[in-house]
C-alpha cells in the first residue's frame, strides 16, 4: 500500500498443497511489520505492450509499461509516488485496448479507456481517474477486456450484505476524470451503508464473502440476481449491522482443473 514493488521468482516460493497455510510473506520479501501487501501479480514474459495500472484510494490512477519491471528484485522499487494519508490498493495487467472500471464507496463508478491514462515512469503520481465527492473514496477497480462483455457482469455488494449483478454494457465509456454514473442506490432502512466490491466476475464464478467477525460465506454468481444500476439489490449475506460487523472483502474462488491420481 505504500508504493513499493518486489519482484520474486516463482520457484523462490516454497511449494506446498492447496489445502497448506503456507510461509508468512517477510520469510521471502523484506516486508515491514506494517507493510500490506495490495495484489500479486504472475507475469511470465513482460511484453512492451502490456502495462500495469495502480489505483489509489483518492482517486489516483497510473500506468506504467510492464516492461519497466523487467529488472525487478527482492529488494524493492518505488513505483509510485502517494500523497499524504492516500494508499495504493490496486495493481493490475491491460493493454490499451481494455477499459478501467472504478467505483466509489458511495455508489458512483466511471468506465473509461486505458488509452486516456497516458504511460508515465515508476515514479509518477499519475492522473485523476474519478471525481470524489466529500467523504468518498475510490473502493475497487477492475480491467474490462475488449470483445467480452456478453460473458462478464459487474457483481456490487455493500457492506450490509445486499449485493446484485449488472450487465457490464450499463457502464458506458466516459472520459477519464468524470463524477461517472450511479452503480448502484441503498437501502433507505439499511443506514451508513457504502460499497464494498465493484468486480467483474462471469456467470459460472462462485465467490467468498468474508465478513468483519470472520464470517464466511460461499455463494454462486449466477445465483445473485441480475439488475439495473439505479437498483438497490437483494440481501447476499446477512450481516450483523447492530453488533458492528461489516462485509470486508469478497474474492472469486479460483477454478481448478480436475487431476486423477494413480
Amino acid at each position: 500500500m505504500k508504493g513499493v514493488a518486489f519482484g520474486l521468482r516463482a520457484f523462490q516460493v516454497p511449494t506446498g498443497s492447496r489445502v497448506a497455510k503456507g510461509v508468512p510473506i517477510p520469510s521471502v520479501l523484506p516486508l515491514k511489520s506494517d507493510d500490506v501487501v495490495a495484489s500479486i501479480l504472475p507475469v511470465s514474459k513482460f511484453s512492451a505492450d502490456e502495462f500495469i495500472v495502480l489505483a489509489t484510494e483518492h482517486g489516483w490512477i497510473k500506468k506504467t509499461p510492464l516492461d519497466a519491471f523487467e529488472t525487478l528484485t527482492s529488494r524493492g522499487l518505488i513505483i509510485a509516488a502517494l500523497a499524504e494519508g492516500d494508499c495504493l490498493r490496486w495493481c493490475k495487467k491491460c493493454t490499451d485496448d481494455d477499459d478501467i472500471l472504478v467505483g466509489s464507496s458511495l455508489g458512483m463508478a466511471t468506465r473509461f479507456a486505458a488509452s486516456q491514462v497516458r504511460p508515465t515512469g515508476r515514479t509518477s503520481r499519475g492522473v485523476r481517474s474519478m471525481k470524489l465527492k466529500e467523504g468518498d473514496k475510490v473502493t475497487d477497480m477492475s480491467i474490462i477486456e475488449r470483445n467480452s462483455e456478453e460473458t462478464e457482469f459487474i457483481l456490487t455488494m455493500t457492506a450490509n450484505g445486499y449485493g446484485k449483478r449488472v450487465q457490464t454494457s450499463q457502464f458506458r465509456s466516459q472520459a477519464r476524470g468524470g463524477v461517472g454514473v450511479i452503480a448502484t442506490k441503498f437501502k433507505s432502512s439499511s443506514k451508513n451503508d457504502v460499497v464494498s466490491c465493484l468486480r467483474i466476475v462471469h456467470e459460472n464464478d462462485e465467490v467468498l464473502i468474508i465478513t468483519n467477525q470472520g464470517i464466511i460465506v460461499r455463494q454462486k454468481v449466477n445465483d445473485i440476481p441480475c439488475q439495473g444500476r439505479a437498483a438497490t439489490g437483494v440481501m447476499v449475506q446477512k450481516v450483523d449491522v447492530e453488533g458492528g460487523d461489516e462485509i470486508s472483502s469478497v474474492s472469486i474462488v479460483p477454478q481448478y482443473d480436475e487431476v486423477n491420481e494413480a
